[in-house]
């Protein structure tokens, strides 16, 4: 049982907990796993979190499964399920709250192919203002996500990118898309204002078309301050970063996301 856990990144008391599990829970443990391993999301809802990163933790047998099946290579479902370590932190390492995230990566939708991610994604986001995007509800896309815990370094950004584009040509063949997409802070035109244009987020934006912003800061303030005060001059300054953006918005400043797409075709030439 729990056969990939040492390659998830556990604080070593929360990995202590879930290999202690007793032995009598084992048979529900893996009937919950083949459950969500196949599109149930709803068995984890009334489970605890420390039995949701169990559960978890045993269904990526069935992942790996789905690799070697794709022959993918073993070190990207490493980097991939390596996320579910980050997700246990941000939980107080008290088990696994967002597995409605983490199904992405158990489900061999999501792939982390050097610094970033790179999700499997047909196109579903009613919201979106498709007059401005090239592509339509329903249209093939990969989606960008950008994980936690190192830098943003343009180069490998660059090469990430380039490396999906051939990882996809070759495992997905048959999964016809032309752009990659991406909603993020990180892409908020309005984060020139404020930052340096030669910042690793700032390049990094520059390999999207930015097709519109906008002002919604919830994901801004969340990954910069950690969470929102109602008093704005109580955030911390202790970043370059916190200390830019606290002063934008004690001015008037406002934080947002931003809807931008990559080209897959045009990435290599400009690139």
């Amino acid at each position: 049982m729990f056969e990939y856990i040492d390659l998830l990144g556990l604080d070593v008391k929360l990995k202590n907990r879930v290999i202690n599990i007793p032995d009598s829970r084992y048979n529900k443990i893996n009937s919950l796993a083949k459950k969500f391993a196949t599109g149930n999301n709803k068995c984890l809802v009334n489970q605890n979190d420390l039995t949701r990163l169990a559960v978890v933790t045993e269904s990526l047998k069935y992942t790996k499964e789905k690799y070697d099946e794709l022959g993918i290579d073993f070190n990207i479902f490493a980097d991939t399920v390596k996320d579910i370590g980050i997700w246990c932190s941000n939980n107080g390492n008290r088990g696994l709250k967002n597995y409605n995230w983490i199904r992405n990566h158990v489900r061999a939708e999501l792939f982390k192919i050097g610094r970033l991610q790179f999700q499997i994604y047909k196109c579903d986001n009613v919201t979106l203002n498709y007059g401005k995007l090239p592509f339509k509800l329903g249209d093939n896309l990969v989606y960008i996500h950008i994980p936690q815990g190192e830098k943003l370094i343009y180069e490998d950004c660059v090469k990430s990118v380039k490396s999906a584009i051939d990882f996809f040509d070759k495992f997905f063949p048959d999964y016809n898309f032309k752009y990659f997409f991406c909603e993020s802070w990180l892409i908020y035109q309005g984060n020139i204002r404020f930052m340096m244009p030669d910042s690793n987020i700032i390049k990094f934006s520059n390999l999207f078309k930015i097709a519109y912003s906008l002002d919604i800061d919830c994901q801004a303030i969340e990954r910069i301050f950690g969470k929102r005060k109602i008093i704005k001059s109580r955030y911390e300054e202790n970043t370059s970063l916190r200390k830019s953006a606290k002063n934008y918005i004690m001015n008037g400043g406002k934080l947002g996301i931003g809807i931008g797409y990559i080209d897959k075709e045009l990435f290599y030439d400009k690139f």
